[in-house]
């Protein structure tokens, strides 16, 4: 996604749903590619933390409707919420890396900024 490209919070976690579960598909683990995610909850912005970061509620899995938690690495800078760069953070469809799945714990880790373009 452009950093130019206008884009709001509430926007932002839609988004990046359909990212999540378009990033399960295309893992080399088969098992995975059949999990898929039905809603993003941000609970905790961490913004002034050691490693800035929101944590909150997944709905994933196979069926996409079990809870699980997320992790989402913002990086420096956003001091506020209204200073999160939201276009910034969504990983562009050619990026991978960025999700990092854990079915065991059910939590999804997230550093959208470390993502590789295919």
């Amino acid at each position: 996604m452009s950093v130019g490209v206008v884009m709001d919070e509430q926007d932002f976690w839609v988004r990046l749903e359909f990212r999540v579960c378009a990033e399960f598909q295309g893992f080399e683990d088969r098992h995975l590619r059949w999990y898929w995610c039905d809603g993003l909850v941000p609970e905790e912005y961490e913004l002034l933390a050691a490693e800035p970061c929101i944590r909150g509620r997944a709905w994933c899995g196979p069926s996409g409707q079990e809870p699980w938690r997320f992790v989402l690495h913002i990086g420096r800078g956003a001091r506020t919420r209204a200073e999160i760069p939201w276009a910034a953070l969504l990983p562009s469809e050619g990026a991978t890396g960025w999700l990092s799945p854990d079915p065991g714990s059910k939590t999804l880790l997230m550093s959208p900024l470390a993502g590789c373009p295919e």
